[in-house]
């Protein structure tokens, strides 16, 4: 009797299929948008350059409250 409850308890074949089915689709969909925001992010760079904006840009150093500007 504990043993068919256990059995019960554990994932089949099907469900461990499903979690991998929807584990790769995740994964896929996290390269996607990874790979987008790089494209995006170098076309900004790309435009920043061409523009002669940079300049203009202030940007923060993280650690500190004080800005640099370029």
């Amino acid at each position: 009797m504990i043993l068919k409850w256990i059995k019960r308890l554990l994932p089949t074949g099907q469900d461990r299929e499903k979690e991998r089915e929807q584990l790769q689709a995740i994964t896929h969909k996290a390269f996607l948008a990874i790979e987008r925001y790089s494209e995006c992010s170098e076309e900004i760079k790309s435009k920043i350059e061409q523009n002669h904006i940079a300049r203009h840009l202030i940007y923060d150093k993280g650690g500190n409250t004080e800005h640099a500007h370029n």
